[in-house]
């Protein structure tokens, strides 16, 4: 008995069950990988919760950086708000800070003017 090859018809019925079972195999891949993931995590999540005694989802990520910081037993800074009035300054009055310790207004003017008559002075 001589056996003929394979015709097309059978060719695509073979490339067919292949491709389906890949599929099928990618599919359970995948979702055994997602599977165990969330396994692990759920072991980390358990393992945080009885270590520190919290849900994680209280701990934010950066506050277990700022536990470590040399400055946790200092005091807060006062709330009061600070106004003009309660500032007093030691070497000159308010009115000399009115306008800034410099002035600056009054210094750019002087400083523009110069400059303009420079530019006028370089011009034939």
């Amino acid at each position: 008995m001589i056996e003929q090859p394979p015709s097309r018809q059978d060719w695509i019925i073979i490339i067919s069950v292949c491709l389906v079972v890949i599929f099928i195999i990618i599919i359970l891949v995948t979702l055994a990988c997602v599977y165990f993931i969330r396994r692990f995590k759920a072991k980390q999540d358990k393992a945080l919760q009885v270590k520190t005694g919290t849900p994680e989802k209280e701990i934010s990520p950066n506050q277990t950086f700022y536990e470590n910081l040399p400055f946790k037993g200092l005091k807060r800074p006062p709330t009061q708000v600070i106004s003009r009035d309660s500032c007093d300054y030691a070497d000159c009055e308010y009115a000399d800070y009115a306008d800034g310790p410099l002035q600056y207004h009054a210094t750019s003017k002087l400083q523009a003017e110069g400059r303009r008559v420079e530019d006028e002075e370089k011009q034939p």
